[in-house]
């Protein structure tokens, strides 16, 4: 369980096939991705009533079937994220006005901030509020359904002509959104064969950071709403107070009937800022760090470590006033990064960034010479003794220390492990370490007898942890296959389905078998024989990242308190005796946190 005792780096789940025989590769991919869809209908039925947790890596796929540009006649689409202000309006210009002859149709909420110069326009259709460009560009709002926006700028493509269609797609979206939502848009139209995705592939996903506030917004505790946060939603008080203004007059009646059927002029979530700013950083494959004239050298050093941690395969790019070459965002790519990933693989990405690290460190070994500044040695010191020098800055005393050290983003290097254990959480011993973290929303207060005694320097470390994910088990069930998401005051519990081993080998997808017994203790383990210790897939891999904890003393601090939220020898004996029945579980290990269905 500690990150001594790390796996080999792992390769990423995919269900591609190198040698389908007579369709094209990308077909052969999504008609494996219709396949598997329909094996997440038939799981509703089996165990939890919920799909188990599959994913799909196009990057896996798509290198094996050998694609490198979109099928002819197939127009990438590339998304653009980012909150109010980062620059994505700007960077969407220079796309409309470049010199390079390309023929982009730019899909926005509103025309009219992009401020196209009117100079450039051949015409505009006030009806449909599509706007094109002498350049061969075009601009249109977006329409209530995103996909049906897209599939209109195709039929505006093909009345073109193949010299005049659009060679590119490209989809701001607002402040609020998140990403992984519209990925999925994507990925579920391919599944169930909507036509507009014969003519189009999502290709490359793209994340504007600003510079001067992504420290900020990372550790900051609001929601993403309005009210809390006026200035993700309304880019001056002018525009607030329209917003604010446009139901006066209207009877209470229509206005209570409008918001009870789900209408808002807005686009809520109901999101942490730091849970927002994280998604949208990680599901990317290009990070542009705008802004960068706003901000220091040694701020945006610290901001790419954090963009990196979180998403160790983006291209980071430091831009001002989103000025680039349109090739670093159009095209980037190829389809074959997180458009067609799924919640395992970006998982395991971050498992495998964190364990070459723990890796190297530990291939190289601990260097002893303390007059040593080669920054590829591993330096740790020990002491058997209690540190009482007020003025002490060795981060290895931290144990022994009673006062407090002052730990931000801007002053600490990031690092990532991974803690990794083949039992359960005590569920309530599990709540008591989360209420330790700088945690403000989804977990609840420890109840009077669950408390446990955390060091002062724990607690520490602990609130400073910028983001923790992964794979986690609760012994309240032997089924759940339980995803713990936390991101700066955020915490969430998902369920993603049932763990593999609950499912008989008969009924696993054949591509699947040999990636899904990489998460197995044992390849030969059988569910229901408790004569055996092995679990199958059940495990705790959690992801921690954040100041210092490349050290890997605060890694083995961490590992051991969380160590002691797993069930001891006889809880251990209680849940193997009562695994075969779910409520006997549940009452056995009462489990206040409430996991949260989710299907990607």
């Amino acid at each position: 369980s500690h990150p001594e005792q790390a796996t080999p780096t792992m390769t990423p789940i995919f269900f591609g096939t190198s040698n389908h025989p007579s369709s094209h590769p990308r077909q052969s991919h999504y008609s494996k991705m219709k396949t598997f869809k329909l094996l997440f209908l038939a799981l509703v039925s089996f165990a939890l009533e919920v799909p188990m947790a599959i994913s799909f890596s196009a990057s896996a796929s798509a290198s094996q079937s050998g694609i490198t540009t979109p099928t002819s006649g197939i127009i990438p689409v590339t998304i653009i994220s980012g909150f109010l202000g980062t620059g994505k309006s700007t960077l969407l210009q220079h796309l409309l006005h470049n010199k390079e002859g390309r023929r982009i149709a730019v899909i926005v909420n509103d025309v009219a901030t992009v401020n196209i110069d009117s100079k450039l326009v051949s015409s505009t259709n006030e009806a449909s509020g599509i706007v094109q460009l002498q350049n061969g560009c075009a601009c249109c709002s977006l329409s209530d359904e995103l996909l049906s926006s897209v599939e209109e700028l195709v039929t505006i493509s093909d009345i073109r002509g193949e010299n005049e269609g659009f060679q590119h797609i490209v989809v701001e979206l607002s402040g609020v959104a998140d990403p992984k939502g519209i990925r999925s848009k994507f990925q579920e139209a391919i599944m169930y064969d909507m036509p507009v995705m014969k003519r189009v592939q999502l290709d490359t996903m793209v994340t504007v950071v600003d510079c001067s506030a992504f420290l900020q917004h990372l550790t900051s505790s609001k929601f993403v709403n309005p009210n809390d946060t006026p200035e993700l939603f309304f880019p001056n008080d002018e525009a607030r107070e329209q917003e604010e203004d446009w139901m006066e007059g209207m009877p209470q009646g229509l206005i209570e009937a409008l918001q009870a059927g789900g209408f808002n002029t807005l686009e809520t979530t109901n999101s942490g800022v730091a849970d927002l700013m994280v998604s949208q950083t990680e599901t990317a494959d290009v990070v542009l760090l705008n802004k960068e004239d706003l901000s220091d050298n040694d701020t945006i050093e610290r901001i790419q470590q954090i963009v990196l941690a979180l998403n160790p395969r983006a291209c980071v790019i430091r831009t001002e006033y989103g000025k680039l070459p349109i090739h670093a965002v159009l095209g980037a790519a190829k389809g074959m990064g997180v458009a067609m990933a799924g919640v395992v693989d970006d998982h395991k990405d971050s498992v495998q960034a964190a364990t070459v690290v723990i890796d190297r460190s530990l291939a190289e070994g601990d260097c002893n010479d303390p007059d040593c500044t080669d920054p590829n040695h591993a330096h740790s010191h020990s002491h058997d003794h209690a540190c009482n020098d007020p003025e002490c800055t060795d981060k290895s005393h931290l144990d022994s220390h009673s006062h407090s050290h002052v730990t931000t983003l801007l002053d600490t290097g990031i690092g990532s492990f991974v803690y990794r254990a083949r039992r359960p959480f005590h569920p309530k011993r599990l709540v008591a370490f989360l209420n330790q973290m700088s945690i403000q929303r989804g977990v609840p207060e420890e109840s009077e007898g669950d408390a446990i005694q955390f060091s002062e320097s724990t607690k520490e470390i602990l609130q400073n942890v910028v983001r923790s994910k992964g794979f986690a088990w609760c012994a309240d069930s032997d089924k759940k296959a339980l995803y713990w998401s936390h991101a700066g005051a955020s915490f969430d519990m998902q369920c993603l389905g049932a763990w593999w081993a609950t499912l008989p080998r008969n009924q696993w997808p054949p591509e699947a078998v040999e990636t899904v017994l990489e998460d197995f203790d044992d390849e030969n383990h059988v569910d229901g024989d408790n004569s055996v210790d092995s679990v199958g897939d059940r495990r705790q891999e959690i992801v921690f990242i954040g100041p210092r904890l490349g050290d890997s003393n605060l890694q083995a601090g961490i590992c051991e308190n969380l160590d002691r939220c797993l069930v001891n020898d006889s809880e251990w004996e209680v849940y193997k005796n009562t695994r075969g029945n779910e409520q006997a579980l549940e009452a056995a290990f009462t489990n206040l946190l409430v996991a949260r269905i989710v299907r990607y």
